[in-house]
């Protein structure tokens, strides 16, 4: 009677133990935090500069003399900026600059390195 005792109590403490651990398991997938200024280096040689609000609704791109003032909009990208006629996509460290449906800033890297975090929620 005592060992069936003692293994119930054993194994209500793994369930609980269990319960508590499988609440606060990462949610998705690790994502890249982007800095408010970043610069990318495109592989034709130019330099993709991109400057976002601190609320993350904006961002000012800039490649040479141009520049594109965006707002965001939802994406599978991780963040996606555009005025209608441009579009700005920054995944990680990879950006992409198109404008009037040509390529202005492609495979473009980011010259500094990102930090990655895993998202942490409870369920």
């Amino acid at each position: 009677m005592k060992a069936s005792s003692r293994n119930s109590r054993r194994a209500a403490v793994l369930g609980g133990l269990a319960s508590l651990l499988s609440a606060c398991v990462p949610t998705g997938l690790p994502e890249t935090v982007l800095p408010p200024d970043n610069t990318y280096a495109c592989r034709d040689g130019t330099m993709l500069r991109v400057a976002r609000a601190a609320n993350g609704g904006m961002a000012v791109a800039s490649v040479g003399d141009r520049s594109f003032r965006l707002m965001r909009v939802d994406s599978p990208a991780q963040e996606k900026y555009t005025d209608g006629a441009s579009t700005l996509y920054l995944d990680g460290s990879q950006a992409l600059l198109t404008s009037d449906g040509f390529v202005v800033a492609g495979s473009c890297q980011s010259t500094a390195p990102l930090p990655v975090v895993q998202p942490w929620q409870p369920r």
